[in-house]
């Protein structure tokens, strides 16, 4: 009888103290997503969990994020494993849970669901928490572009989005699956407290309304800022926008310290280039314009390879929902454009203000 008393004691003596951790766990994760999400003007972001059936090993969450400016917020699914602490932030599809092999259900219902045909392979090595790496490829003028995604345990639920840790900085996670710390063009100082990444598409008017406000910003005060350029062309809507990155990697490769102004002048063309009868002779005309060996930039323009590793950066992006542009993230975050570009422009400017400009050397 005492022990059972006294197990009956530690019992309760334990809920309260797993109740406590869950509700530190809690406040972990709301700052994890809060950090994950967009930020945006004016926010109110409510995190709830989702008490269905889901991918297994997960605790379901749904993160409504609402802000002053209807462009900015959108939801998304958080699963989180209590286990492993992994977090993954994204979008979630069933299968079929018929017998046939996952990457041919998965075909199927991204078929069905994007309205054209798509493939899938199922990585047969399992991650944390038993989900296996998905890749869902389609067919573009462009060549194969890939989705990327993961399998739960079960094999009835696909997660397309982020996957992290809560004991890592999500900034640092997205820089990473971005490959923004190694790709990109750069300018700035390597050392800056204030890392910005820019993507954007060059056929994008609100981009080049962006470049023409922000860039005076970032050309001022190259001394306070780790900048980065990605290449994020929208090639389902904007017709020249993958040939335009291709040959800003191409003269960047040749004569890097013309990238900049190739950047202002597409930029500030948009309409001109638009009116010619193909980007390649605009291009041709640039570059010889500007005293670069058009052969060498032709070489590189043209490689399969440059047009794959291009694509491969586009899916990076859209595996981590940045799939609109322009987009900066400032210090990992993501920062709502809108229409205008107001929040993004204070933000930048607020974050440069915050440093002191380096001391100079006597």
């Amino acid at each position: 009888m005492k022990r059972l008393l006294l197990a009956a004691l530690l019992t309760l003596a334990a809920l309260p103290l797993a109740a406590q951790r869950r509700t530190d766990e809690n406040a972990v994760l709301r700052t994890y997503v809060t950090k994950a999400m967009m930020r945006c003007p004016a926010p109110v972001l409510t995190l709830d969990p989702i008490n269905q059936t889901g991918p297994k090993n997960f605790l379901i969450y749904e993160a409504n994020l609402k802000s002053s400016d209807e462009n900015c917020g959108g939801r998304k699914y958080v699963l989180y494993s209590p286990v492993s602490q992994q977090v993954l932030i994204g979008t979630i599809f069933a299968i079929p849970t018929d017998a046939r092999p996952a990457n041919v259900r998965i075909a199927e219902q991204t078929s069905e669901m994007m309205k054209t045909q798509m493939t899938s392979t199922v990585s047969p090595f399992p991650l944390q928490d038993g989900i296996k790496a998905v890749t869902i490829t389609k067919q573009t003028q462009f060549g194969p572009f890939t989705y990327h995604g993961f399998l739960d345990a079960s094999e009835h639920f696909v997660m397309v989005g982020s996957r992290g840790s809560l004991t890592e900085d999500p900034g640092k996670t997205l820089l990473d699956n971005l490959n923004a710390t190694n790709g990109g063009v750069k300018r700035g100082s390597k050392t800056a407290k204030i890392s910005i990444v820019e993507l954007s598409d060059f056929q994008c008017p609100t981009c080049a309304r962006a470049h023409k406000r922000i860039e005076p910003l970032i050309e001022k005060n190259l001394s306070k800022v780790n900048y980065t350029r990605l290449d994020l062309p929208l090639f389902e809507h904007h017709e020249w926008a993958v040939a335009a990155a291709l040959g800003g990697r191409a003269i960047q490769r040749i004569a890097p310290d013309k990238y900049w102004s190739y950047v202002n002048y597409v930029f500030g063309n948009q309409e001109e280039i638009g009116k010619m009868p193909s980007f390649d002779k605009f291009l041709q005309n640039w570059v010889e314009d500007n005293d670069i060996d058009w052969k060498k930039v032709a070489t590189i323009y043209n490689l399969p390879s440059e047009k794959a590793s291009l694509l491969d950066q586009v899916s990076r992006a859209f595996d981590n929902s940045i799939n609109s542009t322009p987009t900066y993230i400032v210090n990992g975050q993501i920062l709502g454009y809108g229409p205008e570009g107001n929040f993004t422009y204070d933000a930048i400017k607020s974050a440069i203000d915050s440093v002191s400009a380096p001391a100079k050397k006597k």
